[in-house]
């Protein structure tokens, strides 16, 4: 599939009450990826329709970039649980 038409990015969840679900791909914040310690979530656009609340700084990114990069980055141990589970 080509993704080269997106836009991932990733918020501070403090922010997630500013997020208008109607203009990205996730449909609610309970459906959003959220980090280990739960601080940040991912956020997908098509990059031809940046979300006003971006645009008009109401959610400020931590991060953005295309797939490729945002599956490199989901691969530290801030996004992936590491070590042995009980």
């Amino acid at each position: 599939m080509d993704y080269s038409n997106r836009t991932y990015a990733f918020a501070n969840t403090s922010d997630i009450g500013s997020v208008d679900f109607t203009q990205i791909m996730e449909t609610s914040a309970d459906t959003v990826r959220k980090s280990i310690d739960e601080s940040q979530f991912i956020l997908k656009w098509y990059t031809a329709n940046e979300p006003s609340f971006i645009t008009n700084g109401s959610v400020t990114l931590a991060w953005s970039g295309t797939h490729a990069e945002c599956l490199n980055r989901l691969t530290s141990s801030f996004w992936v649980a590491t070590g042995s589970n009980p």
